[in-house]
């Protein structure tokens, strides 16, 4: 009705009130102690409330009450013993889905007239009574979701009158009696799933002829199915999964064809966290008997060993709203027959050994929200009907052989929120018509033969390169227009290669240009050759490529300036000269291909905009160099450049790699050099790049290596805003070189 604040205390003045209903409310606030002046109170039915505290001492004192319900509040403490011992009259009980904690009182269960008890998605512990045998006119007991254990015990099951018996979702063992289902003549609804009952389903099961519901999952039992099952012709839900069953054959299910009211059929598994042998593994194929329970909802077999085909009568289960039998070994194809369940719901054939194609005169399901199809062999096209399913919500086609083009019409699946087409032979470019997916939050594309241009706009802005890589040709749109002297990354790399290498002996000085008039060069100015054709622009090229402007190769129309830049920035390790770069034990400083420090980890290979301090790219860098930022999210920027040029500035000067085995955990490369940074300095820097061939230190002054290595760790700090700025490292850079020399 909508009313709300609490409860009057006037209430308790209406002391010839028989029937109080103020159920489906907002009332807050406690239950009114007068409510015990309601002494001709027969009903009271206060559920789905708000009401919170304990429940009043003063109801002792309404001795006529025979219901009450209190269901759905914030009602706490434990269950009082002596007004339940009061009110002997009491034929329903509901208390469910309040913070009631305790265990069940005694006088709970010596009530003979009590016909139904709901203490369910409480706090109450302990065990449950055996004098709960005493309740022998009960029709429902109701338990479930508290935290009770021990053993059920067998009085229960001598109530014959039982119709609904719920004690799942609690922690109750030991085993059911053989003799269960014989004085249970009665008893629609069994709920026993979620608790640790061992040894085997009693074979007399199938005597409770008047079951609608059985649920035993997420148990322990053992042994086989029992037989009989399709003796239960009102059986609408059976549901076993997650056991210990074994020798499981599908006769069963057979058996089961002449429930013809059964509409949930789950005996499917999931991943136990140790091996268990006969896991309720399903063998055989699925029978076409199946296709008989024309009211069946939904069918969960997944996790088994079923093999064979999908019957091609699938289509007549018209009812069938989920299709679980993913991570089995069904194979041949998906019958077109299927597409015809338009009030399918959830598909998940994922896992299999399916083959074939879909079949292009596939219906569109307007109701289908998931389809998995993952980890198949399917090929062909992927049919444009799908962007008719109105629906969808979730298409995961990934790991299969799908090829050609990805459909246009996949842009009108407005719902789609996760789509999968990875590791297939899709080919072509991504459909425009794919930004229009204003919903998409996940998107993988990956492992294809995708060419062409990403996308930016739409949702395709927040994706990374990890939805993209590993495709033919497919490229993101450049970014030109690079500020000069901002990335100077590459000219201080230079530097530092000339510097170690005559720190080595392998050069007898420096050459002259970068010890008087150290100038920055940037990218363009190094790789693209953009310098004029000076002699200081030729010079760097030579050093950089060993290759002179009168090499015979230079003929005609190419020159070395037009090589260069021709190479560049994808074949940039075919024009550098590999001993620049090698050091004494032959391992490539940069273009090694594992695991170390590349070109594309530094802003060389991203170009930014002018108004832009921050892009997303599809290069995601090397493990150990990659900044944070850039590795997690796919993003690069000027302080990304930053990062990694302190690392590997770090892995010159110490002969230490980021992703040694001695670097675990929360030790880092970066870690080890500032734990040492003061005190034991000298002994993480490389011996032999401080030792000329006389054995003199290259570098007597502590105090200069100290200098290089703050920079270091300037350079690599967590996070981006707190890194130096481009401009103070070459100011640091040159001071240091001035003081070494």
């Amino acid at each position: 009705m909508g009313l709300q604040g609490t409860i009057s205390p006037y209430v308790g003045n209406l002391s010839f009130l028989v029937l109080l209903n103020l159920s489906h409310n907002s009332f807050h606030g406690h239950l009114i102690p007068k409510i015990g002046h309601l002494r001709c109170l027969r009903v009271l039915i206060l559920k789905d409330n708000l009401l919170e505290g304990v429940i009043p001492a003063s109801l002792y004192h309404c001795q006529t009450l025979q219901a009450i319900c209190l269901s759905y509040n914030k009602l706490r403490g434990v269950l009082p013993k002596f007004w339940l011992s009061n009110l002997t009259s009491l034929h329903f009980l509901y208390l469910g889905m309040n913070n009631f904690t305790g265990t069940i009182p005694p006088p709970l269960v010596n009530n003979s007239k009590l016909l139904h008890l709901g203490l369910h998605l409480n706090n109450l512990h302990g065990s449950i009574l055996d004098e709960i045998g005493n309740l022998q006119n009960s029709e429902a007991i109701v338990l479930e979701a508290n935290n009770l254990n021990g053993t059920i015990p067998s009085s229960i099951f001598n109530i014959s009158s039982l119709r609904v018996l719920a004690l799942d979702t609690n922690s109750l063992s030991g085993t059911l009696p053989s003799t269960f289902g014989l004085q249970l003549p009665n008893l629609w609804k069994l709920y026993l799933s979620a608790n640790q009952l061992s040894r085997s389903i009693p074979s007399y099961l199938s005597n409770c002829s008047q079951f609608t519901i059985l649920e035993l999952s997420y148990n322990q039992f053992t042994g086989p199915i029992p037989a009989g099952l399709g003796h239960l012709e009102y059986l609408q839900v059976l549901s076993m999964r997650v056991n210990q069953l074994e020798n499981l054959e599908l006769s069963f299910l057979t058996d089961l064809t002449r429930c013809r009211s059964l509409k949930s059929l789950d005996i499917g598994n999931e991943k136990p966290k140790k091996v268990v042998p006969g896991w309720n593994q399903l063998e055989q194929s699925i029978p076409t008997e199946i296709c008989l329970l024309a009211n069946l909802g939904e069918i969960a077999l997944q996790k088994n060993n079923m093999s064979g085909p999908i019957p091609s009568c699938i289509g007549n289960l018209f009812n069938l709203q989920i299709m679980f039998v993913s991570s089995n070994q069904l194979s041949s194809s998906i019958p077109s027959s299927l597409w015809s369940l338009e009030n399918l719901l959830f598909l998940n054939l994922s896992s299999n050994s399916l083959q074939g194609n879909l079949h292009a005169n596939m219906r569109a399901l307007k109701m289908l929200q998931s389809i998995d199809l993952s980890g198949n062999r399917i090929s062909g096209k992927i049919p444009t009907v799908l962007g008719d399913f109105q629906s969808l919500s979730v298409l995961n086609l990934s790991k299969n052989s799908f090829s050609e083009a990805i459909p246009e019409q996949l842009g009108d699946l407005i719902t789609l929120d996760y789509l999968d087409l990875s590791h297939n032979n899709l080919s072509g470019e991504i459909p425009k018509s794919l930004v229009a997916l204003s919903h998409l939050h996940y998107l993988n594309l990956s492992c294809n033969k995708l060419s062409g241009e990403i996308p930016r706009r739409g949702r395709f802005a927040n994706f990374t390169a990890a939805s993209f890589v590993d495709n033919g040709t497919l490229y993101e749109q450049p970014i030109w227009e690079v500020p000069e002297a901002e990335n100077v990354m590459p000219s201080m790399h230079i530097y530092i290669v000339f510097f170690v290498k005559y720190k080595l002996g392998k050069l007898e000085r420096l050459p002259q240009t970068l010890i008087n008039s150290y100038k920055l060069v940037n990218y363009e100015e190094v790789l693209h050759s953009h310098v004029s054709c000076s002699s200081y622009g030729i010079m760097l090229l030579e050093m950089l490529t060993r290759k002179k402007p009168t090499d015979d190769m230079f003929v005609g129309e190419l020159s070395l300036r037009q090589w260069v830049k021709a190479s560049t920035p994808y074949k940039i390790m075919e024009v550098i000269d590999g001993n620049l770069l090698r050091t004494e034990q032959g391992n490539d400083a940069i273009a090694a291909q594992v695991m170390v420090a590349h070109v594309g980890d530094f802003g060389i290979a991203k170009i930014l905009v002018i108004n832009k301090t921050a892009t997303q790219t599809k290069t995601l860098g090397t493990l150990g160099y990659v900044a944070p930022e850039c590795g997690s999210k796919g993003k690069v920027s000027r302080r990304g450049d930053i990062y990694s040029y302190g690392i590997m500035l770090l892995e010159m000067l110490t002969r230490k790699k980021p992703i040694e085995e001695m670097f675990v955990r929360e030790l880092s490369l970066r870690q080890w050099v500032k734990a040492s940074i003061r005190y034991k300095i000298m002994e993480v820097i490389d011996g032999n790049l401080l030792r000329t061939e006389q054995g003199n230190n290259a570098i007597a002054a502590q105090g200069d290596v100290l200098a290089i290595m703050e920079l270091e760790l300037e350079c690599g700090k967590e996070l981006p805003e707190e890194r130096i700025g481009i401009k103070d490292v070459i100011i640091k850079l040159n001071k240091i070189k001035s003081q070494m020399l």
